[in-house]
């Protein structure tokens, strides 16, 4: 879908210091790298080898966010964040996460343009996070966000967070993705089309065990067969010399789901077109699972994943990555970078290397490698 589905900057929402300010804060990110992708197998097509020079490693950004004391422990809070491409002259290319709420002992609650459960939980236990050559995401259809979106957080209790969250149309704003569908209502009205969203999310943190346990669902309003349910489960223990996450995902697609065969959100943007890969009327069915380790040393951190794709659909398309990595830490907010992955597909499997993990499916060759800097401030 942390490309579908909604979450929160959990980190950003849950750090006392993030919003213990009542001035505006500057922060951004900006990544820029080398990376070549080549090579074909199952149905990527053989091409010559690709080089670009851009952001690889993490997605470069601006943001603004602060917050005001409302008294009796009650605090009103905002973050805007701003995606820019470093490489070319494009400046702000669109908008990140993007909310304002209120924060206190009852626990947290914002509206806006939220970040994806999901695809966070994706980052959260990957060694790659969800960028670089090595992320696994691109290796599934992901939501990062979810627009016109309301979510509460619970205060950690015991180690145990709970995230309930709901967007009114994920993706447009609302009534705005009726023509999506096919075949589109003749007389849509109101709310038809729009693709809902419920999700909950409860988290355990203990040291140096945490668990992520997600169950996400969408209906696209007016329409039948038109339901998404998701259920992700994520875990990590930090051993000292290593540390291991996990996840396994279950992700099942009605016909006319907003990722069903017969969807296509924007037939001029490349990889918004029929984003479940399937034909008219088939339902979307996958298992994915991946492990990863990562090991420090020093100011260094090596790290390595594998995962696989199952597809319940589809014959013979099936894939499998694996990637491995080096971080050296120049300083708390400089880090260099370098990772090199491989995809193998099945015959009708098309999974292709791509160093962001929201493109749904977009991308170059299967074997991969980048190196880079970035730098967060």
């Amino acid at each position: 879908m942390q490309k579908k589905i909604i979450a929160l900057a959990i980190a950003a929402l849950a750090s006392g210091t993030a919003f213990a300010q009542s001035n505006v804060t500057l922060y951004g990110n900006i990544d820029m790298g080398w990376m070549t992708r080549s090579g074909h197998n199952g149905a990527v097509a053989n091409m010559e080898t690709q080089n670009a020079i851009g952001q690889n490693a993490s997605q470069s950004y601006i943001g603004f966010k602060g917050s005001e004391d409302l008294g009796g422990g009650l605090k009103a809070i905002f973050d805007l964040q701003y995606r820019i491409n470093p490489d070319v002259d494009e400046g702000i290319s669109k908008a990140g996460r993007q909310y304002v709420g209120l924060t206190g002992g009852f626990g947290t609650a914002v509206a806006g343009y939220l970040d994806g459960l999901r695809y966070g939980i994706y980052g959260k236990y990957n060694p790659f996070g969800n960028y670089s050559v090595g992320n696994f995401a691109s290796m599934t259809t992901q939501y990062d966000r979810a627009a016109n979106a309301i979510a509460y957080i619970s205060p950690a209790y015991k180690g145990f967070t709970l995230i309930l969250a709901t967007s009114t149309n994920t993706q447009t704003p609302e009534g705005g993705l009726n023509g999506v569908h096919s075949p589109a209502l003749v007389n849509p009205s109101g709310n038809d089309g729009d693709d809902r969203l419920f999700s909950i999310n409860l988290i355990y943190a203990d040291g140096p065990l945490s668990v992520d346990l997600d169950y996400e669902t969408t209906k696209a309003v007016g329409y039948s067969d038109s339901r998404l349910y998701v259920a992700t489960t994520g875990i990590s223990y930090d051993f000292g010399v290593v540390k291991i996450g996990a996840v396994y995902d279950v992700i099942h697609g009605q016909p006319n789901s907003l990722i069903g065969g017969n969807i296509d959100l924007d037939a001029a943007t490349p990889g918004l077109q029929n984003l479940g890969g399937l034909a008219a009327g088939q339902t979307y069915d996958r298992r994915n699972w991946f492990i990863g380790a990562t090991v420090p040393y020093g100011n260094a951190k090596f790290l390595a994943g594998y995962g696989k794709v199952k597809d319940r659909t589809k014959d013979d398309a099936d894939a499998s990555k694996w990637a491995i990595g080096a971080r050296y830490a120049l300083s708390k907010r400089t880090e260099l970078y370098a990772d090199y992955a491989h995809i193998r597909n099945d015959k009708n499997a098309a999974f292709a290397i791509s160093p962001m993990g929201n493109t749904n499916g977009a991308g170059v060759g299967v074997s991969g490698f980048d190196f880079g800097i970035k730098h967060s401030f």
